[in-house]
């Protein structure tokens, strides 16, 4: 009957590992993000796709139901771009040799990706062919669209947008292939600077501002302690993120 017994320390252990993994499956969700932005040059061409269309949008002021119409299809060409390479490096693993299956399996995969680009470039062309302010621009003579407003939240959001293209395309540079630790500049220390800055502008405040500030440095203090960064590596991120909050803020379409 002993052997039946639970055994409580190790029931605590798996109970520990069961905490640790659902904090470390965001991590490695990350990190495969990274790998196929890092490997897979269609990806990166979708992700360009997909910042230009949301320009588009925002300077031809689509409603926010249009909106929601143009992510779609643009997360499901980058969610089936994911699992195709996902499906590819399967059989690559599994097959070594030339398998009609195999290659069957991939075009299969691949026609998965092409059917959502299609659908994206059908919703892309319905919206903004209804819109009013790109039809004006095709008359004679063209009315230029107004240069639209961003709240601070909405400005916030974009430079956390960029930021993250800044990160990822410094670690790539450098060859790191983790996204979420080390590297050339700290991400985390970058997003805190971000945003202590951007609290700072929005609310004047002084006290606010140094709260914001040492939750920052604090933020900061912590990679170093964990041995994750170096100084000069926190350093960086922290002007980077300083020199995005500024530049963001001082741009003359913030309200």
């Amino acid at each position: 009957m002993r052997d039946h017994e639970p055994d409580h320390g190790e029931d605590d252990d798996v109970r520990g590992w069961k905490r640790r993994s659902t904090v470390d499956s965001f991590h490695h969700a990350f990190e495969g993000l990274y790998h196929v932005f890092n490997t897979e040059p269609s990806l990166r061409i979708q992700t360009v796709f997909t910042v230009l269309v949301l320009l588009a949008a925002w300077g031809f002021g689509v409603t926010h139901i249009e909106l929601l119409h143009l992510l779609l299809p643009m997360v499901l060409v980058i969610a089936a771009e994911i699992f195709n390479t996902a499906i590819e490096h399967l059989i690559d693993l599994e097959i070594k040799e030339w398998n009609e299956v195999a290659k069957v399996t991939k075009d299969i995969a691949a026609a998965a990706v092409l059917i959502c680009a299609i659908y994206a470039l059908l919703a892309g062309i319905m919206i903004f062919s209804h819109n009013e302010n790109v039809i004006r621009l095709f008359q004679l003579p063209p009315e230029f669209p107004q240069r639209p407003h961003l709240g601070p939240l909405q400005i916030v959001l974009v430079g956390m947008l960029l930021l993250a293209v800044i990160v990822v395309w410094a670690k790539r540079a450098t060859g790191w292939r983790s996204f979420l630790t080390g590297g050339v500049i700290s991400g985390h220390t970058a997003l805190g600077f971000l945003v202590a800055a951007s609290i700072a502008f929005v609310t004047r405040d002084v006290a606010v501002a140094a709260l914001a500030l040492a939750l920052a440095l604090l933020l900061a203090q912590s990679r170093l302690q964990a041995d994750i960064h170096k100084l000069s590596e926190v350093a960086l991120g922290a002007l980077i993120g300083t020199l995005l909050a500024l530049l963001l803020f001082a741009w003359p379409v913030v309200t």
